[in-house]
């Protein structure tokens, strides 16, 4: 009686039998699935960066917050020897915080005008200009700006990178899945000393 056996060397030197529908169901999920990660992946870069965004609009509203104080402090240091306008302590104590990049804009350039305002009347008062309070509070309003400028570098870094990511494509349909928007750029307009007018 004869056994039929099965060769265990019977398949050497030959290539292994595919299955094309087995190639195929691979190959969809290969063409699926690379898309699919390089998607993810950039929807999640892109909300990495509007969180920097958001962390350098945030810095720049805390200096900007620390610059209006630090000239109500200011004021109520040298009001005694000089008359303000009301409106110009009005306009500080009243501003708000947050509301946007539209919103900071518009009081760091109030800042600016208020600072200038304070600078000149303090230089026509040499007394005051002697009182190491106040020159300890305009020294402190200028490093202040200086952060303020820092923190708008780092802001329009962000916006920089993040507004060229969403313009180009694949970024572009991660963006407009999540709703993004192109992000406006932190620029004031630095007014001339001679532009403002001053009214005591």
């Amino acid at each position: 009686m004869k056994h039929n056996t099965i060769d265990p060397n019977s398949s050497v030197g030959t290539k292994p039998k595919t299955n094309f529908f087995g190639v195929l169901f691979w190959v969809i999920i290969c063409f699926l699935l690379i898309p699919l990660i390089v998607h993810v992946t950039n929807i999640n870069r892109l909300k990495r960066l509007k969180v920097k965004i958001d962390e350098a609009e945030a810095g720049i509203d805390i200096q900007l917050k620390r610059r209006r104080d630090t000239l109500i402090k200011l004021i109520d240091s040298v009001k005694e020897s000089i008359s303000f306008e009301k409106e110009m302590q009005t306009t500080l104590t009243s501003m708000r915080t947050g509301g946007g990049v539209d919103q900071l804009m518009r009081n760091a350039s109030k800042l600016n005008d208020i600072s200038k305002q304070i600078q000149v009347q303090v230089e026509n008062y040499a007394n005051l200009k002697s009182n190491d309070l106040i020159r300890d509070l305009m020294s402190e309003s200028s490093n202040i700006e200086e952060n303020i400028s820092a923190s708008r570098r780092i802001y329009n870094s962000n916006v920089s990178e993040f507004n060229q990511s969403i313009n180009v494509y694949p970024s572009n349909l991660a963006a407009n899945q999540l709703g993004y928007k192109f992000m406006p750029f932190f620029e004031i307009q630095d007014t001339d000393r001679e532009d403002v007018k001053i009214k005591f």
